[in-house]
């Protein structure tokens, strides 16, 4: 029996597993796990895993099968792994550079011989994100 309260699993798979995947990925994100209690690796490494089956099975999706133009042209052809500037990216997010480096800092970007760059399927997945928000807080 779970304590109330504990969620038990979450269903992660699309656009989601394959975002989340190459975040978990990223060089901040796979430092900070390495400063996490050893109780908690293997859970983290079994979800880590799974997620990336999920990132997987969506890449090898046809693009025709993923719905609308402009999903199709955000999710497949040679930019999946293009990385980006910062101007760049303030430019598809549709906000400045400075709140770009905020993000880049957060785990969303990765520093390169002092320079920020991204994954452009991250940042136009984290655009069409803000675009379904009802709110203008993201």
């Amino acid at each position: 029996m779970t304590a109330p309260g504990y969620v038990h699993g979450a269903l992660v798979h699309g656009v989601s597993a394959h975002v989340l995947d190459r975040l978990l990925a990223s060089p901040n994100v796979v430092q900070l796990l390495g400063t996490l209690p050893g109780w908690m690796r293997p859970e983290l490494e079994a979800t880590r895993r799974a997620i990336g089956r999920a990132a997987l099975e969506y890449e090898a999706l046809p693009a025709a099968g993923a719905g609308s133009a402009e999903v199709v042209e955000v999710e497949a052809g040679p930019s999946l792994s293009q990385e980006i500037s910062t101007h760049q990216a303030s430019v598809l997010l549709g906000v400045g550079e400075r709140r770009v480096r905020q993000l880049a800092a957060m785990g969303m970007g990765r520093q390169v011989a002092g320079r920020w760059l991204f994954d452009r399927s991250a940042v136009l997945a984290y655009a069409e994100h803000r675009r379904g928000r009802t709110d203008l807080t993201a």
